[in-house]
């Protein structure tokens, strides 16, 4: 039988980029508006009116300018400084006012209700406070599991007062009957065609099949799933953030580079800023893969990708090995003649400093760690990339294209919104 002592909310803010842009920006409401990736390459948010015109995520823009149904969408370039610090508003005000939480993306987190009474009154509560003071529409949906309130977030997403609770045993069972297998938390496209080739096409179907052909075809995480379904709790908050085992620093480029001193000039800023990441989070990597590539939306242009693994012996978060690594591979895949439009850096074999083996061959050198704090320190305070390590290939003239930004209304003192009295 179904715990249901145990009551599970997932909040989750609609549309968090374009909602948004229109908080401070009251011209957008109600005209469809997307939100662009870096260097404006593609559509990462929409509004609800933009999507009703057909637009889809990862669209790419200048795609997007030439359809004529699209001449009065309002653009914006992503604005990463001001959605995190929304984020964190939001954050606050549910920590203050539930048991406890789990943050699960910069717009959804998971809220244990348990042993609260009338909990779907103090959703709507919650919701109604966090668009008082910070004028952002949020959804929560209430279930027995976390699996469930994801489920029934999709419900409250149009539901009367934005919230949605399907704690009765009647109201799972038509939700899952309406909810398709594909849609289900930890359920992807590939695992979603499989379950259709034996008939699961719903959540409900996946909740009534046999629990040993679930942990037969599906292992322990399936079996987590269908349990959970059932109302069976199976998968906690979780208050520990696990260690990364990636981690990415990659951009396209405004405008194509044809020489070997402008990728390297890109390819080491992105090095160091992914070992100073790497500091921030405790973290060294064993290795690195550097990747190159041309432009595949120019079939006219010489078309070339290439990648390699460069090997840090011993682990490491120090600029400077990280970044010689870099050059070196970069060195190995390079090729002339080719129209760059993207480079990055991917860290691999993270794992926590601390628990990082002696080396017998190897002495760290203690003022390299105080070189490095250093260098953190001054780059946080006068802004990123301040204080490079190393000869630069090429002096940096190169920046993120964001032509559509909108001001930082939140935590840049110049770029505060100003009223007229």
């Amino acid at each position: 039988m179904p715990d249901v002592s145990r009551i599970f909310g997932l909040a989750d803010a609609n549309n968090f980029y374009a909602s948004c842009e229109r908080v401070f920006q009251p011209e957008l409401r109600g005209k469809p508006t997307v939100v662009l990736s870096n260097n404006d390459g593609c559509v990462i948010a929409r509004s609800p009116e933009a999507k009703a015109l057909g637009i889809g995520m990862g669209d790419p823009f200048f795609k997007l300018r030439e359809r004529p149904e699209c001449r009065g969408v309002q653009v914006r370039s992503a604005n990463f400084t001001l959605y995190g610090d929304m984020s964190r508003r939001v954050m606050d005000i549910i920590a203050a006012n539930v048991p406890d939480i789990e943050i699960y993306s910069i717009d959804e987190c998971f809220i244990d209700y348990t042993g609260t009474d009338q909990a779907a009154d103090h959703a709507r509560m919650l919701r109604a406070t966090i668009l008082q003071w910070t004028g952002l529409h949020v959804s929560i949906g209430l279930g027995a599991t976390k699996t469930l309130s994801k489920v029934t977030n999709r419900q409250a997403k149009t539901a009367s007062g934005g919230v949605f609770d399907m704690l009765a045993p009647d109201t799972r069972e038509s939700v899952l009957r309406e909810t398709d297998v594909g849609d289900i938390w930890g359920i992807g496209r590939q695992w979603s065609n499989r379950l259709k080739l034996h008939g699961i096409t719903t959540a409900y179907d996946l909740a009534l099949v046999d629990r040993q052909w679930v942990r037969k075809v599906m292992g322990v995480t399936g079996l987590r799933t269908v349990d959970e379904l059932n109302g069976l709790s199976a998968v906690e908050l979780e208050h520990v953030v696990p260690d990364k085992q990636t981690l990415c620093v990659s951009r396209s480029f405004g405008t194509t580079v044809r020489d070997r001193a402008g990728l390297a000039s890109r390819l080491h800023h992105f090095a160091a800023r992914a070992a100073e990441k790497l500091r921030q989070g405790g973290l060294v990597a064993g290795a690195i893969n550097i990747f190159i590539r041309g432009n595949p939306f120019r079939p006219d242009l010489p078309q070339y990708t290439n990648s390699i693994t460069v090997g840090l012996p011993p682990p490491t978060s120090d600029t400077g090995d990280i970044v010689c690594a870099t050059l070196r591979g970069l060195d190995r895949i390079y090729r002339p003649g080719i129209p760059y439009k993207k480079a990055g850096v991917l860290l691999l074999d993270l794992c926590n400093a601390r628990q990082v083996p002696a080396d017998l061959f190897s002495t760290p050198d203690p003022r390299r760690a105080s070189l490095m704090r250093a260098m953190d320190d001054l780059n946080a305070k006068h802004g990123a990339g301040t204080l490079c390590y190393g000869e630069i290939p090429q002096p940096r003239t190169w920046y993120m294209r964001q032509q559509h930004r909108s001001r930082r209304y939140t935590t840049h003192w110049n770029e505060l919104l100003g009223v007229k009295s």
